[in-house]
């Protein structure tokens, strides 16, 4: 790989020296050119419903430029529907028998590719990685040009959004989209375009795809491997080399080789099986550390080299009990504190830099589980993760209702394979989640739509979990996020403090409630007239920007106070109180019945007020402070029952320590202190134990009656040593 790397470079740096496309020197083969870079574009149609012919140049003032790669929307163009991408690249003479393929790594929605006037192919979706084989279009030695057709067309009106046809989740039809879920507005800023690299791949007659590592054995002294290379081509027999190196850790390198016959070209793959004596195993971060391998892959024929590739991996066995929501990571049980995650509206703005930041966030918030929420992300991403050691729930993109035809579940099915397929070496990647709140399963549509059919999308859910199974029998499917396990209470229905009441369910993927950003964040969205709400013009700016009044002020029934510096601070502390207790109950209900619970959510996508505990700037609210606290592996929780307690009244208020690290906590001592008004009116200490992966009962705080005001019972948590471990705190006022 490295040799391919030094020669893509080598030849980009020469043809800028010359200020001529990157292809016009000569590539090595293999070789990969990226052309990335300034594109020239051109929305939509023509002159009236005129469409253009990428068989010939138009009228050059036509054409902007853009960047690529980008969402056209973060690039100036706020359309709808079709952009059209123009680029010349001269391309040399090539060895004989060389194939070259046009790659793109991310393309949203429909797209068609044209080379020097001819129609190489077309795909549809957004997220997976295509390419189309340009070999016979090409005019090796003289400038060729490269034409695209995107198009993100908006979902009619009849069918959003109980039957839509884009596979596209929370990109096309989302609560926390411009807009939000069910307003005439919500498909604006559309997320079409190139917004993934785009590249030209040179091999010779036969190619590889990314290999697919699949984890058969996780025997201490050899782990086991099932490797499939994806062959492109009709050439001749050949030999795949694949290698094995420790990517961030020191350890010893494997080589695996096997030949490759005409009827694995003619299937279109080899695989294989081995063992890797010595190899390390991939772990979540509570449980160990997340050993990953650079996986290099090399096609031979003879001394020839053919094609080369490079990906990365973790070995790990996946187990999920699913009626108990039980998750093994090999073999040790690990209990899922996770968080729903959208980490923008326009993938393309998303760095490697940027999705390190947010984990790092995460981590520091004690979450080791992220919900990829109703969409694919970029790899980035999901490169980070298996880096920092956060296990990740992954979201087919299917929201709410879609078409209920044969066409559509053939394209969903295509697409969830696709999935599967794109991700599958991501170790950090422990389960599929196929369909968020289908039709079938969400009563609270029967009161929305009034044809609502309550079999709609069922054939199709079902069909998917086969189909995932299938494609991969390692990790845990789960057919859809049911409304059942989105526990909304305190927001769209019931009151915060329900969520004291033991629960039924194992897992919880969605709790929350909104909260505004801070005072600086507000003022980048709104100016000065717009950012008090006072009236409905203004409100419906906010609603715009996905505020939900009714559920703030009649649910909630969150004060709006007298200004915006109060509004901030009601709102946030509402939230910071229901996370809180939602998270700490549910937690100490582990595994008596609850196995996973996720957070919803952990970031804005836009600039926006959401249900996040990090506004769009990744400033935090209270909220983030208040999970942080509820997360700790090791938690001392506070365990109350009663809002506002009258004055003079004596409350009974349980402690209970939470582990979810893999090792007994003994010999420990837990200090508690009880203030109202700043002043203190009781404290003590109680001795406290607790086993590996366990809840423990310490005991119960008897308070003395209590004033009027406002209180605040903190516990601190002491090691043998003295040294503090944890510490947790729970506000309440007294009437």
């Amino acid at each position: 790989m490295l040799r391919t790397v030094l020669r893509t470079i080598t030849a980009v740096l020469a043809a800028a020296a010359l200020g001529v496309p990157a292809c016009a020197v000569a590539c090595p083969v293999p070789c990969t050119v990226a052309l990335d870079g300034t594109w020239r574009f051109m929305p939509g149609l023509l002159r009236g419903n005129q469409q253009f012919d990428p068989q010939r140049r138009d009228d050059e003032s036509r054409w902007a430029s853009i960047r690529v790669p980008a969402n056209w929307y973060l690039e100036g163009f706020d359309i709808s529907g079709v952009g059209w991408y123009r680029r010349s690249v001269d391309v040399p003479r090539l060895p004989p028998g060389s194939q070259v393929r046009l790659e793109f790594n991310g393309a949203d929605y429909f797209t068609d590719a044209w080379v020097n006037g001819v129609h190489v192919g077309s795909h549809e979706g957004y997220f997976d990685t295509f390419g189309f084989d340009i070999t016979k279009s090409l005019r090796p030695g003289q400038r060729n040009e490269i034409v695209v057709r995107v198009d993100s067309p908006i979902e009619h009106p009849s069918d959003w959004s109980q039957r839509k046809r884009l596979i596209k989740g929370i990109f096309s039809h989302h609560d926390t989209r411009p807009g939000g879920a069910w307003s005439t507005r919500g498909q604006e800023r559309n997320t079409g375009g190139l917004w993934n690299s785009v590249r030209l791949r040179i091999s010779g007659d036969l190619a590889i795809g990314e290999p697919r590592i699949h984890t058969v054995g996780i025997d201490a002294a050899a782990p086991a491997v099932q490797v499939q290379v994806p062959l492109l081509g009709t050439g001749r027999a050949a030999r795949v080399e694949i290698r094995f190196d420790p990517k961030n850790f020191q350890g010893r390198s494997h080589v695996l080789q096997q030949e490759v016959s005409a009827a694995d070209i003619a299937r279109g793959f080899v695989r294989f099986e081995a063992s890797l004596p010595g190899a390390q195993l991939w772990w979540p971060a509570d449980l160990g550390a997340p050993h990953l391998y650079r996986v290099s892959a090399r096609l031979w024929r003879g001394a020839r080299l053919l094609d080369e590739g490079e990906t990365s991996t973790g070995l790990r066995r996946v187990e999920v009990d699913e009626g108990k929501a039980v998750t093994r990571i090999n073999g040790q049980r690990l209990f899922v504190r996770g968080t729903n995650y959208i980490p923008t509206q326009w993938l393309s703005e998303m760095t490697p830099a940027a999705y390190r930041r947010d984990l790092a966030l995460m981590r520091a918030a004690h979450v080791n589980a992220v919900r990829v929420h109703a969409h694919v992300g970029a790899r980035d991403f999901y490169r980070a993760a298996d880096e920092a050691g956060l296990l990740v729930w992954q979201d087919f993109p299917l929201q709410w209702g879609y078409q209920d035809t044969a066409v559509f579940r053939d394209e969903a099915v295509r697409q969830a394979q696709a999935m599967v397929r794109l991700l599958d070496n991501h170790p950090s990647i422990y389960a599929w989640s196929l369909h968020n709140e289908p039709p079938w399963d969400a009563w609270w549509m029967k009161f929305k739509y009034p044809d609502y059919d309550p079999a709609q999308n069922k054939v199709l859910d079902e069909r998917l979990y086969r189909v995932v199974r299938s494609a991969d029998p390692l990790r845990y499917v789960h057919q859809i996020s049911a409304t059942a396990e989105h526990q909304w209470m305190g927001w769209y229905s019931g009151h915060w403090t329900d969520f004291n009441r033991p629960t039924t369910h194992s897992l919880v993927t969605e709790f929350g409630a909104q909260a505004l950003p801070g005072i600086q964040s507000l003022r980048r969205m709104f100016n000065d007239d717009q950012i008090w709400p006072d009236n409905d013009r203004k409100f419906h700016l906010w609603e715009y920007h996905n505020f939900q009044r009714d559920e703030t002020f009649k649910n909630a029934k969150v004060v709006q106070g007298k200004n915006i510096h109060e509004f901030v601070a009601n709102s946030q502390r509402y939230q910071a109180r229901l996370v809180q207790l939602a998270a700490e109950s549910l937690r100490r209900q582990k595994y008596q019945p609850v196995g996973a619970i996720f957070q919803f959510m952990f970031v804005e996508n836009w600039p926006s007020i959401t249900w996040a505990v990090l506004d769009y700037w990744r400033q935090p609210k209270a909220g983030y402070h208040a999970m942080a606290r509820a997360y700790q592996p090791l938690l001392p929780s506070i365990q109350w029952s009663v809002e506002q307690p009258p004055a003079g009244s004596v409350q009974r208020l349980g402690l209970v320590l939470v582990n979810d690290l893999p090792r007994v906590h003994d010999q420990l001592t837990l200090q508690w202190r009880l203030r109202c008004d700043h002043l203190e009116l009781a404290s003590g200490t109680r001795d406290a134990a607790v086993a590996a992966d366990a809840v423990a009962t310490i005991g119960e705080i008897v308070t003395p009656p209590l004033p009027a005001g406002s209180c605040v019972l903190s516990v601190l948590l002491r090691d043998a040593a003295g040294s503090d471990i944890a510490s947790n705190e729970y506000e309440f006022d007294v009437k």
